[in-house]
């Protein structure tokens, strides 16, 4: 009896040296494997906490009405309204080369492509963010495209459309509340594609925005991330 007990207590003896002598072994494994769950999570906070920094930048006047592919509207009285790029689009580009507007008489249908803006070699679409006829381009743009930088809600307007569907097409853009959930659902998407050290060149000293905040990005990837914002992608989401 004696020598079973002993027995027993030297196998116990056994399996606790192992059970010790495997600790390092899965504290080493837990070294090399949580390093890649911490870096992931540092990218998302980031991400995230660039985002709720820059949703604050972009400009959303409460009289305009915005398509999601960042045109706007402005109600100019009748059927009659006017047209431009928001705060977001025209930051998010960079500089403008030209602005291509459609012909004066040209029908814009809601949600199709109707301007094209060219930028450091590349040429990105915009959607009409209503049906309609041009009855007006803004000439300031035929001298330079300066204006649509300095002031995208007022000056730098694109064009002015007499439309029959108003009504119709104002219930698919966004105002108010519901368009600055938007812009921070914009802002989270953007801040969740680029890396952490993309982020960082967005800003200037200071803490200004940079112009053109993909410039960061290769011609190749910012000219897909202009397309995914403007839904312009192939096998993009119109309105």
């Amino acid at each position: 009896m004696g020598h079973d007990l002993i027995t027993i207590y030297w196998l116990k003896a056994v399996e606790y040296v192992l059970a010790v002598s495997y600790l390092p072994l899965f504290l080493l494994f837990w070294r090399f494997a949580s390093p890649r769950r911490e870096a992931t999570v540092a990218v998302a906070a980031t991400a995230f906490g660039w985002a709720d920094q820059l949703a604050g930048f972009f400009q959303l006047p409460a009289n305009l009405f915005f398509h999601p592919g960042h045109t706007w509207v402005r109600l100019d009285g009748g059927d009659t309204v006017t047209i431009g790029m928001s705060d977001f689009a025209q930051q998010l580009v960079g500089p403008l080369g030209r602005v291509r507007l459609p012909e004066l008489g040209a029908l814009l249908v809601q949600g199709e492509p109707a301007l094209t803006l060219e930028t450091g070699g590349a040429a990105v679409q915009m959607l009409a963010p209503v049906d309609g006829r041009v009855v007006a381009v803004n000439p300031a743009l035929a001298s330079s495209t300066d204006v649509v930088k300095q002031s995208p809600y007022e000056d730098g307007w694109l064009m002015q459309v007499q439309s029959s569907r108003l009504a119709a097409n104002l219930k698919n853009l966004l105002s108010g509340t519901l368009a600055r959930r938007w812009m921070d659902t914009v802002c989270e998407t953007l801040g969740a594609q680029m890396t952490p050290m993309e982020l960082g060149k967005v800003y200037l000293d200071g803490g200004h925005l940079v112009d053109g905040l993909a410039r960061s990005l290769s011609h190749e990837d910012w000219d897909k991330v202009a397309r995914q914002f403007f839904l312009t992608e192939e096998g993009g989401r119109n309105a």
